[in-house]
């Protein structure tokens, strides 16, 4: 059982830590262009 169940585990994990790194990403690209509009609409 530990054989099939640890490389879910790992693969499970890849994904939840690139998800979670992709969504850190687009919140900062998303607070980026926020300030770039307000420099630009003020």
């Amino acid at each position: 059982m530990n054989a099939k169940f640890l490389p879910r585990l790992t693969v499970l994990s890849l994904l939840l830590l690139g998800f979670n790194i992709n969504a850190i990403y687009f919140l900062l690209a998303v607070l980026l262009l926020n300030t770039h509009h307000k420099e630009i609409f003020w």
